[in-house]
Order: C-alpha cells, then structure tokens, then sequence
C-alpha cells in the first residue's frame, strides 16, 4: 500500500471511529441523533427545477430529499422513503452526499433511523387509534349496560307508583327464603292496603285513584329503611319486605307508613271546585318460620290485614298474635 493510500485510510478510520461509533452508541438509547454532513446539496437548484409544488422546492435548508414522500423527480411525484430509496441512492444528489464511506455511512446510519422513528410514529398513531376504538368499545359498553340496567328495572317496576311489581315480588320472596334457609336468619312482611279506595275511584275518578296510589308509594319510599323492598300487589294493595328485621321493628315501620299516608292531603279538582281528600291504611304484619312458603306467608299477612280492617280500619295487626 502506497504512503497516500495508509494515510487515507487511517483518516478514514479515524473518522469511522470519532464521528459513526459515538452515533451507533448514542442511537442505541436516542433514535433522534442525526449525522451532520456538510456535503449535502440542495436538489432543486442543482438540477434547475421549477416544480413548485414539491415539498422540497425553495426551501433554504438542505433537506434529504430522498426521505421526503412526494418530491418531485424524473417527471413525476415520487413515493414514500423505501419505496424511492433505490432509485435515489443511485441519484447524483445523493452520492455528491457521500465523498466517502465515512458519509456513506453516515447516511446509511441516518436513513435507518428516520425508518425507526417512521415505524414509532406508526406505531404510536396505531396505538392512539386502538385506545381511542378501546375507549368508544368501553364507553359503548358502559352505554349498553346502563340501558340494560333501565330496562331491567322498567321491567320489574311498577309505572305508576314506582315500586317494584308483582312479578319481581315473587322473585325476591323466594330469594329470601332460601337465604334465611342458608343462613338461619328470619324476615318479615306486610301487606298494605288502602281504605275505602273504591269509594275514591266510584266519586271523583280513576285519575284521583291513580294520584292516591302515586301519594302512597311516595310514602313509603321516603319511611322504608334502604334494605327494604316495596311492592305493589294489584290494585290498592301493597307489599314491602324487611330482610333481617323482627316483627317488633316491623310493626314500627308499619306504624310510620299508617300515620304518614294518613297525614298526606290529596288535593283534587272534581269540577265543582277544588278538594282536599285523605285516605287511612290497614296493614297486615308477618314474619317467616323455618319451612314456610312464599304463598303461606302472603295468605298471613291478607288475612292480618283484612283482620285490620274488619277491626275498625286505619291500624296494624300482627299475624301471630291472632286467636
């Protein structure tokens, strides 16, 4: 090898290892380093092009014009970095870039890792598009559970008073049997019913009817404990349940039912003038023993409360302490 040539290639790698090394080290944790090379040309003037509309015209900065999409080149727009990269490597522009494999790697190095950073982006913009359909799935879900739990409970609720319904009413008795069955534990159960209520539908109406059932489940919404589940039955009738409560407590609560509907005022227009009207409650108590049925336990509290009312009306009367 001839002095020049030893000389060459010692500045070669000298270059190799104090200007590509440190890059390729740098780019292990940094894919944003960047080779500058003071070779680089700008195409549009060196090749007198006066397409305007490529993204690289008249730009002052020396742009790599072969890692930009749509530059335009040999009479027509060119595509993305790597489906152009072949064609451009072999372009005058690019090898006035690179004098010597020092460059050449310098570029090599460059063009990999604008493909790295290219595939982050993808691949980021991929991720913020799965969260972004992961989050309309979710909130669709939430959506599609929120109607699914309105209309469960428009299923099992009664429209006009807002209780639940006979229907969901069975549901649950049995479901508390079975748990006081479980857990040896006990509940109770009253029925309610409204006095003289077919008196009110005969004079003033169905709609003042309806007002009167609507004031009573408003009652005993507001009396019941959080635990308790209140049923309409039919007609005037009503049913509350009392998980885990003695009849002594039930009888209180029963009580409270009585004089708060007693104290509500109903305030009617029957045509002749306005009216203020009131209804009074008879309420039958009953609580569960170890092998009694759901029916059993609602044939005791009908008959607790008709007892009520065939005892003068307006009063509580407990099963188990009938003759």
């Amino acid at each position: 090898m001839k002095k020049n040539d030893a000389a060459e290639c010692d500045y070669i790698l000298k270059r190799i290892h104090e200007e590509i090394l440190p890059l390729m080290d740098k780019a292990i944790s940094d894919d944003s380093v960047l080779f500058n090379n003071d070779n680089l040309k700008t195409c549009w003037e060196e090749k007198n092009c006066d397409k305007e509309v490529c993204p690289v015209h008249s730009k002052n900065e020396h742009l790599r014009c072969w890692q930009i999409a749509g530059t335009y080149c040999g009479g027509k727009v060119q595509g993305f970095f790597a489906e152009k990269y072949k064609n451009c490597k072999a372009c005058d522009i690019y090898t006035a870039a690179c004098p010597t494999v020092v460059e050449e790697l310098g570029e090599g190095l460059n063009n990999l890792l604008f493909l790295i950073r290219k595939q982050k982006r993808y691949n980021a913009k991929q991720l913020e598009e799965i969260n972004h359909l992961n989050n309309e799935l979710s909130s669709a879900i939430e959506n599609l559970d929120t109607k699914n739990r309105a209309i469960q409970e428009m299923v099992i609720t009664d429209k006009l008073t807002g209780l639940y319904n006979r229907n969901y009413l069975f549901t649950v008795l049995e479901d508390e049997i079975s748990r006081c069955q479980r857990y040896n534990t006990t509940f109770s159960i009253f029925m309610i019913d409204i006095d003289d209520f077919k008196r009110v539908n005969d004079e003033f109406g169905h709609l003042v009817g309806d007002k009167l059932l609507a004031s009573l489940g408003d009652v005993v919404k507001k009396v019941i404990r959080n635990t308790d589940r209140p049923f309409r039955y039919g007609g005037e009738e009503f049913v509350i349940i009392l998980p885990e409560t003695e009849p002594s407590i039930a009888i209180i609560i029963a009580n409270r039912i009585r004089t708060a509907f007693e104290a509500t005022i109903i305030e009617i227009d029957d045509g002749s003038g306005k009216k203020n009207i009131s209804r009074t409650l008879s309420l039958g108590v009953a609580f569960y023993k170890k092998g009694a049925t759901s029916q059993e336990l609602l044939k005791q509290a009908d008959t607790a409360m008709y007892t009520a009312k065939a005892e003068g009306k307006n009063k509580v009367i407990r099963f188990d302490f009938l003759d």
